[in-house]
């Protein structure tokens, strides 16, 4: 069985008329599992200044379970 963290929470979610956000991966492989990436925000905002960058998580944020990994 694999995580299914993701279906978990936005079911609970709903409850509150939210869900969280997926990214759209182009180049996915098929059966690949989804990731969550974490959304980050610019400090310094400005001419010159470094833009935020997301950052995907590599392990799921709820149980810990290594995408790609099988859930124990």
């Amino acid at each position: 069985m694999t995580c299914t963290c993701i279906e978990t929470v936005n079911e609970k979610l709903a409850e509150r008329n939210t869900r969280l956000t997926l990214p759209i991966v182009f180049g996915r492989k098929p059966g690949e599992p989804e990731r969550l990436m974490i959304v980050t925000e610019q400090i310094e905002t400005g001419r010159g200044k470094a833009k935020a960058v997301g950052v995907f998580a590599s392990h799921c944020p709820f149980c810990g379970v290594a995408y790609g990994e099988r859930a124990a």
